[in-house]
């Protein structure tokens, strides 16, 4: 490719394999196939380049997740390189098939590659579900190595692990785990600093995994999903919030990164609801199956929804949630608790 100063940089960050793998997958897919395979079976686990690959093909569904093209450029720095070798990455990702260009510049991933970055989350986000639940492991110890297994695990693996765990809708971060062949669903709530209203109640339901070091210090202080607050003060720089018997100072800017829902007292089950009434989601409760077709609907925490119509025998009754209209029998609706909204 006649790579310049630079490129010997992202080869370097790519693996030292890389450029050759990559060379080899643009003259003939079958060779880079089989390089593929006798190099994973060296050593029994993915090559360097194919782990590389596979995360900047997570970082760029994570552009492409809103429905739109994603730049190589944005790509490129988002993986902490020079924006001027997201052109190498790109063709990287054609190479393997995983990547189109819309245009000039402008990428989009093939269904194969949407495919696979779907796979990639869904086996990271079961892994740390393992570790946390069955291995005891604290949230801030599981994301690396979930990071390493989610590149080792074939698909009858994943899907052996998903029903180990009994088909969990969440990861421990509050993370939504698709089910396979399904899209992520939206992340739920929103980031506590923008939240906080002194005397308000609130419920965590999602925490950033990105960073290791606040994340410690979220668990430390006890926060972490499912965990209910009390908002006491509000300062520009400092959120004091009551966490059981403890009252808990928070700097505004680990506010940012945990995100809740509104927690009242009263809950009431969806299924409860009179046509008219709004509400909003704060809980899924039943089985993760369930959930997890709830959340593929739209009934994410946080989410406003309003009943449209009830059957005239009494079942199924319509919802309006994010511009779709959703028809529920009672009793699935009522593994949903909201709080009512009031005009």
């Amino acid at each position: 490719m006649g790579w310049g100063r630079q490129r010997r940089m992202l080869q370097r960050q790519l693996g030292s394999d890389q450029r050759a793998v990559v060379q080899t997958c643009q003259r003939n897919r079958g060779a880079c196939d089989a390089k593929e395979k006798a190099m994973s079976l060296s050593n029994n686990r993915p090559p360097r380049w194919r782990v590389e690959m596979e995360d900047a093909l997570k970082a760029a569904y994570s552009f492409q997740s809103g429905g739109k093209a994603w730049h190589s450029a944005e790509l490129a720095q988002s993986l902490g390189l020079a924006e001027s070798l997201g052109g190498d990455i790109a063709r990287a990702l054609i190479a393997v098939g995983w990547a189109q260009q819309s245009e000039p510049g402008k990428m989009h991933l093939t269904k194969t590659g949407e495919a696979r970055a779907l796979e990639l989350i869904r086996a990271h986000r079961l892994w740390e579900r393992h570790l946390v639940d069955r291995e005891g492991r604290s949230l801030d110890a599981v994301h690396g190595e979930a990071d390493h297994r989610e590149h080792e695990m074939t698909p009858e693996e994943l899907e052996k692990l998903d029903t180990e765990l009994g088909y969990p809708a969440w990861g421990p971060h509050g993370q939504p785990i698709p089910a396979s062949g399904e899209h992520v669903s939206s992340p739920a709530g929103q980031p506590l600093l923008q939240a906080a209203i002194p005397g308000s109640r609130l419920r965590i339901v999602r925490v950033d995994e990105e960073l290791v070091e606040l994340l410690t210090q979220l668990v430390v202080l006890g926060l972490k999903p499912g965990v209910a607050v009390e908002v006491l003060s509000l300062a520009p720089t400092l959120v004091r919030l009551q966490v059981g018997e403890d009252v808990v100072p928070l700097s505004s800017d680990a506010a940012r990164h945990v995100f809740v829902v509104p927690a009242p007292a009263q809950l009431v089950p969806m299924g409860e609801l009179s046509v008219g009434s709004r509400a909003q989601v704060v809980e899924l409760t039943g089985s993760g199956k369930l959930q997890r077709r709830m959340l593929s609907m739209g009934f994410v925490p946080g989410a406003e929804v309003t009943v449209i119509r009830q059957a005239p025998l009494g079942d199924p009754f319509q919802y309006r949630v994010k511009k779709a209209n959703i028809a529920l029998r009672r009793k699935e609706a009522n593994a949903l608790l909201v709080r009512e909204l009031h005009n």
